[in-house]
């Protein structure tokens, strides 16, 4: 990775920068770094046509807190597959492609907040940003609302498709073809791409406290998502888009027999 950087060698070592210098050039940028290289890794993914950002999702996920007193974090919900009924930690709101499953755009915050909120701020960044033009946004139950619908259908041009809450109405016979079992089960692509980041990048639980570095190692992770994907297009292999071992294992496999 130094390397191919560029950085320069001294007596032949490479002069890689400590980390407390790497934190004291972070905060002397002004522009967050690892938030700009996930955005700069999303550009770059768009101009290669790996993400298509025409069918989106929208999710969050728990990130456990390393400290019970992390000033940060609060108690929210958990999973229902979780033993404990609340967690102390945060939550990463998740906007993705459903093409490639890799992310588009992230949002942190206290595990306590609610997921609808969000859902707005992650569209209006992501379009804002990289001037994508959805055709159809998936979000679950936590996200209904007229209002986020009506904005989604007259705004952005697209279709929502939001699960209904059962809680709400037994009766789903009268319920738009956009609320099938079909077409609400394509929202399972990012269940599958937190499995990826929080297992094979460790972001269940890292090991640092407070909101800034939380959000940096996000950033980081989802960057690092995307690189994989970029290259595995690079390395003609497309069906290693979504896997991090398999990738590595092919490119050091091809500079080995180099």
């Amino acid at each position: 990775m130094a390397l191919a950087c560029g950085l320069p060698l001294k007596e032949g070592q490479l002069c890689i920068p400590s980390k407390s210098q790497q934190c004291k050039r972070r905060h002397a940028a002004g522009a967050p770094l690892h938030e700009s290289l996930f955005v700069l890794a999303v550009l770059q993914a768009l101009r290669r046509r790996l993400i298509g950002a025409r069918d989106l999702i929208i999710d969050s996920a728990p990130i456990l807190a390393w400290r019970r007193r992390d000033p940060d974090a609060g108690f929210g919900h958990a999973p229902a597959h979780h033993p404990r009924p609340l967690l102390r930690g945060y939550r990463v709101h998740t906007l993705i492609c459903r093409g490639s499953g890799l992310p588009l755009f992230f949002l942190l915050s206290p595990a306590n907040a609610h997921d609808a909120p969000f859902a707005k701020l992650l569209l209006a960044g992501a379009v804002r940003l990289y001037r994508i033009r959805p055709r159809v946004v998936r979000l679950d139950a936590a996200y209904w609302g007229l209002h986020l619908i009506a904005w989604i259908h007259a705004v952005l041009g697209a279709v929502a498709v939001i699960a209904w809450n059962p809680k709400r109405q037994k009766n789903r016979s009268c319920l738009p073809p956009t609320w099938t079992k079909e077409e609400l089960g394509k929202r399972s692509s990012i269940e599958r791409f937190f499995g990826r980041v929080f297992l094979f990048f460790h972001l269940q639980r890292p090991p640092l406290c407070g909101w800034s570095e939380i959000a940096s190692q996000v950033a980081l992770t989802y960057a690092a998502s995307i690189i994989v994907g970029l290259a595995a297009q690079q390395a003609g292999r497309p069906d290693l888009i979504r896997s991090p071992k398999r990738v590595l294992a092919h490119l050091w496999q091809e500079d080995s027999q180099l």
